[in-house]
C-alpha cells in the first residue's frame, strides 16, 4: 500500500513540475499581493484569462515585463552611467529568482541596458509559464 502512496506523490510532483504550476501560483500570488484587489476571486478570474489569452498567443507569462527589468537597470544603475558590472548584473539575476543562469553571462564590467534587459529578461522567460 505505501508503494501506491509513494506512486500517487511522485506523480503529483510530477505534474505540478511539468504543467509549472508552483510558476502559476507564484505569478498570481505576486499580482495579488501587488495590486490588492478589492474581490480576489474575480481578479483571479481574469487573470487567469489573461494568461489563458497569452499562452494561446505564444507570449510568455512570468512575473517580470521587460518594463520592469528596464526598472531594475535604472536602480542598479544609481549613476546614471549607462552600463552596469558583471556583479550588478548577477545580483539583478538573484533579484529575478535567477540563482544560476543557464543563458550566457555578458562578458566585460560594462554591460549596457540594452544588453542587461534583453538577457535578463531571456532568463525570466526561458522558464516561464
Amino acid at each position: 500500500m505505501s508503494s501506491v502512496i509513494v506512486d500517487q506523490r511522485a506523480e503529483a510532483t510530477k505534474y505540478i513540475k511539468d504543467k509549472k504550476i508552483n510558476k502559476l501560483f507564484d505569478i498570481l500570488g505576486a499580482q495579488l499581493a501587488r495590486q490588492k484587489p478589492e474581490d480576489p476571486n474575480e481578479f483571479l478570474l481574469n487573470e487567469l484569462k489573461r494568461i489563458s489569452e497569452l499562452k494561446e498567443k505564444n507570449q510568455p507569462v512570468s512575473l517580470f515585463a521587460e518594463r520592469d527589468i528596464e526598472i531594475m537597470f535604472s536602480i542598479f544603475d544609481l549613476t546614471n552611467r549607462g552600463y552596469v558590472d558583471q556583479t550588478q548584473y548577477l545580483k539583478a539575476l538573484t533579484a529575478v529568482g535567477v540563482d544560476s543562469p543557464s543563458l550566457p553571462v555578458p562578458k566585460g564590467d560594462k554591460i549596457n541596458k540594452d544588453e542587461f534587459i534583453s538577457h535578463i529578461y531571456a532568463e525570466v522567460v526561458k522558464d516561464a509559464f
